[in-house]
């Protein structure tokens, strides 16, 4: 199976409610036509963290394929230009940020679908041995997230090894996806030891003036 993850903004002075709305009930039909797709959610920043300064992205899709040869051939099909035209319907195609990753679920708990989900983008410490940027990520860092009060489920989304090995650039090595009951429980395990304990570690292996975070909805369009 293959995860493919882009983050991206809205078109420039689309309303928010118009943009949410358009990729919810009209652009997700469209995505529902492409073949070989397995699991689709779409990511909307919560309206109270969107007030103010504007968040780095306005949304973030996850889909699934059941293979690296469905999405090559989603790409080449004579379906693909509609996809892209429905998106500049409604997205900057400029801002998109692709990412391909293995998942690495931390913890495993129960799906909170009323909940809220932290997204937070994870970028190698400068000279880090990205292998031992991964290790540290998965094996030390995750059950420190895990252990946070409040959490119900901790993914980890590690860019996968060819992007490195084909030298094309991304714009960050991967994210983690933490579920909590509630926007409150989210806010309310920041000043436990436990996530004093998470915030300590990241010097070790990241690059903390890089990460970008978004507490989203999650919707599931397919499961």
């Amino acid at each position: 199976m293959l995860k493919a993850v882009e983050f991206f903004r809205k078109r420039a002075g689309m309303p928010d409610d118009e943009f949410y709305d358009y990729w919810l009930t009209r652009h997700a039909q469209v995505v529902l036509g492409l073949q070989g797709l397995v699991r689709y959610t779409q990511n909307h920043p919560l309206p109270e963290t969107r007030e103010g300064a504007a968040p780095a992205y306005d949304g973030v899709v996850e889909v699934w394929f059941d293979s690296a040869d469905a999405l090559r051939r989603n790409t080449e099909s004579s379906y693909w230009p509609e996809v892209v035209a429905d998106e500049m319907k409604f997205i900057d195609r400029s801002s998109l940020a692709l990412l391909l990753v293995d998942e690495h679920i931390i913890m495993d708990g129960a799906w909170p679908r009323a909940g809220v989900k932290s997204i937070k983008t994870t970028t190698h410490r400068p000279g880090m041995d990205i292998a031992a940027f991964q290790r540290h990520w998965k094996d030390v860092h995750g059950p420190l997230v895990g252990a946070i009060p409040g959490v119900r489920r901790h993914v980890q989304n590690h860019v996968k090894a060819g992007a490195y090995q084909s030298g094309a650039a991304v714009f960050c090595d991967g994210y983690g996806a933490t579920w909590f009951d509630s926007l409150a429980d989210a806010r309310a395990s920041g000043p436990t030891p436990e996530h004093k304990a998470v915030d300590a570690d990241e010097a070790a292996f990241k690059d903390t003036a890089a990460t970008i975070r978004l507490m989203v909805t999650e919707h599931v369009i397919r499961a």
